[in-house]
């Protein structure tokens, strides 16, 4: 049996909390184990001045979740950065041929990069490795921060982009703005994102931004259902220790998951939260938001 198989099934096995009975130590340690177990994500890495912010952000944001390899682009390849530890370069050949992928990231994603992408244009590594990821439904984001748009780029041009961020987001792509963002630039009905991080409405004025994100405060529990004063959306606790890729989609599309500071949360179970368009929140000391 192929080496990667047998590796993908081990790793799909230990993300159970139903394994957890099976580890020695107390529960504790066992949780602690699980969590341990890393995924692999593949990172389309475009040429930046600044590698090391980069390449040390990627590592906070994802070093801890996943097993980290990178495909540099031919000006990266020729700068050589040293990659801060648990991080480690990967040929396209080899990307190609791996068939364990569960997460795909571009974090200096280029305008030329995303207009492939959207157009569907499979023509160097990069877009024909994002063009597989979308045909096997491999969760992947994308950060807008290194596109290049200035206050002086044209209307209509910036207008084209932003049309691209909505064509990869109706493939299923994740859009942030940075790497230490974390959260997805969602795509409601008449709503466009902007290649700056913004979300604009239709009607042209900005309505929000991802990093001025504020939490919505509740008053009450009830049934273990959270009441929300202001909005209609469905608003779910979770009372368990432990979530699991299977629990995260027993869950419906579009709902606010609130979960205490001590629930682990498997690498399976975060990327089927996005994928659903479940938003995930954490409880602070004293049960608020």
């Amino acid at each position: 049996m192929n080496e990667e198989l047998i590796n993908q099934i081990v790793r799909r096995i230990l993300s159970e909390p139903t394994f957890q009975g099976l580890l020695q130590g107390n529960k504790e340690g066992n949780l602690e184990a699980i969590n341990a177990v890393k995924l692999d994500a593949l990172v389309l890495l475009n040429y930046v001045p600044d590698f090391d912010k980069v390449l040390t952000a990627l590592k906070l944001s994802y070093g801890a979740d996943y097993t980290l390899s990178i495909i540099p682009s031919e000006q990266v390849f020729a700068t050589k950065p040293t990659l801060p530890e648990g991080l480690a370069w990967i040929t396209p050949k080899d990307a190609f041929s791996k068939t364990t992928w569960q997460k795909i990231l571009i974090p200096t994603c280029s305008a030329n990069t995303l207009a492939k992408a959207a157009l569907g244009i499979r023509d160097n590594p990069f877009s024909e490795m994002i063009g597989r990821g979308m045909t096997q439904g491999i969760p992947t984001t994308l950060m807008t921060e290194h596109l290049g748009f200035t206050a002086q780029t044209p209307k209509a041009y910036h207008e084209l982009y932003e049309g691209y961020l909505q064509t990869v987001q109706s493939y299923g792509v994740d859009v942030c703005k940075t790497l230490a963002d974390g959260c997805t630039l969602k795509m409601d009905a008449g709503r466009v994102a902007s290649v700056d991080g913004t979300v604009y409405s239709a009607q042209g004025p900005a309505v929000t931004q991802a990093s001025q994100y504020q939490p919505t405060r509740f008053n009450e529990k009830k049934s273990g259902v959270c009441e929300q004063n202001s909005c209609s959306q469905e608003v779910i606790c979770y009372e368990k220790k432990y979530l699991a890729d299977k629990d995260a989609y027993g869950i419906a599309e579009e709902t606010i998951v609130i979960v205490k500071r001590s629930t682990v949360i498997s690498p399976l179970a975060r990327d089927t939260l996005k994928s659903r368009r479940i938003e995930l929140r954490q409880e602070t000391e004293g049960g608020r938001l």
